[in-house]
């Protein structure tokens, strides 16, 4: 049974998700003594992974961007980031399929993707604009969205960097900025797909989420060697190097708050006493969390995903990361977020991590990684929804010329919204918490700090937003909340 009675400077943290686990470590480093609750058998929220027979999946992110934001974390720790995980640059970034036959190898160098521009009849002009936009939105949102609390403006801020801030774009929708600034239809759709992403749609964001495509594009898509779950595992052995305390297998039954301030957290192994909690969950656990109504509507919930893990008896000729699209494109959209129901031809992610790294599946070997979207949902998936998801899903390889018979496939896996809603806690599967559709979405993510004392909030659901570097921040601005606090 877990009882500590002594709660001078000790911090519990809900949920052993990346951003609760960037907290324990940045906190024990300043002499916090830190425990970490996690209702799982393993560690890292919904970066996770699965293997069998030889087969390694990533069952969550398959992508690292930003990578100045990874090392600027482990540099915080005392802890130098190429002793931990070996990042690989990927190039091309990713290619797209399209409907008619057609392919795009999206190239992280200016040279190579001014050709597959000059395929689409894309003026390359237009690609310039859009990088141009992104970058003014990056450049403001890291010296105040990104580093700091929701809010707060720093004192750094020169009269320049606002001047020059693209405010009515960032204000427009999303696919109307799309539209404004490229001619092609491939290149527009495939600049459309980045809003799902975060789980949102491209007609209901804001172009402010033009920031997602330039993040990618200036500062690359990058895979860690081994699998992107190698960082969870580099880090729970840092938590243990660092006496933070991890308690799996146990499930928060309550916060306990007395005179607006915390007083402990009630668990399924016993009472643990402490004044800082930080929740690392589903934003939409805290009424759970104290004992007060749910009050959630659905609809303001980002995507899920229907996820097929597939380890096949042969090499598969696919790039690193893949996407095929859908003949009609706004009739999948309108499925996803007006008829909420998984479309009748999706648009499919596939991850071919062998492209890259040969030692995630046997020789000679793949294994796929294939993610379509769906709405989040409460509703219980039957055999048949099920069954007619796959379906679809490898009807739409057989588009591109890969036909998986049943004989070599070795290892098969699904996971469906309920699985996300069931494992993590995500409200409805959803995989970002709220969607990002309209400014206060966008803008206004849920505070790292509540109004009850000793009350903190860090990951994906909570400012400034989901992503794995984005949650590094978080928890930055998280432990630098507490700092000044206690």
């Amino acid at each position: 049974m877990v009882n500590k009675s002594n709660n001078k400077n000790k911090v519990i943290i809900i949920g052993a998700g990346l951003g609760g686990i960037c907290t324990a470590l940045r906190l024990s480093k300043i002499g916090y003594k830190v425990s970490i609750i996690e209702k799982n058998e393993s560690l890292g929220g919904k970066i996770t992974s699965f293997s069998s027979k030889g087969y390694k999946f990533d069952q969550g992110p398959s992508l690292i961007t930003l990578p100045d934001y990874f090392d600027e974390f482990f540099k915080d720790i005392g802890e130098n980031i190429n002793e931990h995980i070996e990042l690989i640059k990927l190039n091309p970034m990713c290619r797209y399929f399209f409907d008619d036959g057609n392919k795009v190898d999206y190239f992280s160098s200016l040279d190579l993707m001014k050709k597959e521009l000059d395929k689409v009849g894309e003026d390359f002009q237009n690609f310039y604009n859009f990088l141009s936009i992104g970058a003014k939105i990056y450049e403001l949102s890291d010296k105040t969205f990104l580093n700091f609390p929701m809010g707060r403006v720093p004192k750094n801020i020169k009269i320049g960097d606002l001047i020059k801030f693209p405010y009515l774009r960032t204000l427009m929708s999303y696919k109307s900025l799309v539209n404004k600034t490229f001619s092609s239809p491939k290149i527009k759709q495939i600049f459309e797909r980045y809003p799902t992403y975060v789980g949102s749609s491209p007609e209901n964001t804001p172009g402010m989420l033009f920031v997602i495509p330039y993040i990618e594009y200036a500062f690359g898509s990058w895979y860690i060697k081994g699998g992107i779950y190698k960082l969870i595992e580099s880090l729970e052995k840092l938590l243990v190097e660092n006496e933070v305390e991890i308690i799996k297998n146990c499930v928060v039954k309550n916060i306990q708050i007395s005179n607006n301030k915390i007083t402990g957290v009630e668990t399924s192994k016993g009472q643990i006493s402490t004044k800082i909690v930080i929740n690392n969950t589903d934003i939409s656990n805290l009424n759970k969390y104290k004992n007060q109504k749910l009050n959630e509507n659905i609809d303001d919930y980002s995507l899920s995903g229907f996820v097929l893990m597939l380890g096949l008896k042969k090499k598969i000729d696919l790039k690193h990361h893949n996407i095929i699209f859908s003949k009609d494109y706004k009739k999948e959209f309108d499925d996803l977020f007006k008829r909420k129901k998984f479309p009748e031809d999706p648009t499919i992610y596939v991850c071919n991590p062998t492209a890259t790294d040969e030692s995630v599946a046997p020789q000679n070997c793949s294994n796929l990684f294939i993610m379509a979207n769906s709405p989040a949902t409460s509703n219980i998936w039957t055999d048949a929804e099920i069954e007619l998801a796959r379906n679809k899903v490898l009807n739409k390889l057989k588009k591109i010329n890969i036909h998986l018979e049943k004989s070599i496939i070795d290892v098969e896996k699904i996971q469906t919204p309920n699985y996300f809603m069931n494992q993590h806690n995500s409200y409805g599967g959803s995989l970002y918490g709220k969607n990002s559709h309209g400014i206060k979405n966008s803008f206004f993510r849920h505070p790292n700090k509540e109004k009850t004392k000793g009350l903190y909030n860090v990951g994906g659901t909570t400012h400034p937003g989901g992503g794995t570097p984005t949650v590094i921040k978080s928890s930055k601005i998280t432990t630098d909340l507490i700092k000044n606090d206690y």
